[in-house]
């Protein structure tokens, strides 16, 4: 990838909630309490939907300025992928404690 590369950003937030999610559940289960309120897990999954609808427009963004549609397509799906995950990772989780 060259150093430049307008998807960099894109690419960035649409897969950093992949290695964040590991240390999520680690926080949500520490303490004496562990796992009794979903409050941990929905806040990071809520960060989660955050990243991947920010990662969004930065494709839109990239492929307009470098004139390459398919590297976006692909960020795009990546990034509506990991939403409907992170969003079904919140509703489980929610439901979970109800």
């Amino acid at each position: 990838m060259p150093r430049k590369a307008k998807f960099a950003v894109g690419w960035g937030l649409a897969i950093a909630p992949v290695p964040l999610f590991i240390p999520a559940i680690m926080l949500a289960g520490v303490g004496p309490c562990g796992y009794a309120r979903p409050w941990v897990m929905v806040g990071a999954l809520a960060v989660f939907v955050a990243l991947e609808l920010a990662a969004v427009p930065c494709f839109i963004r990239g492929a307009r300025q470098a004139g390459k549609s398919v590297p976006a397509m692909f960020g795009i799906g990546l990034a509506l992928f990991l939403l409907v995950l992170s969003a079904a990772f919140e509703f489980l989780t929610v439901t979970d404690y109800l």
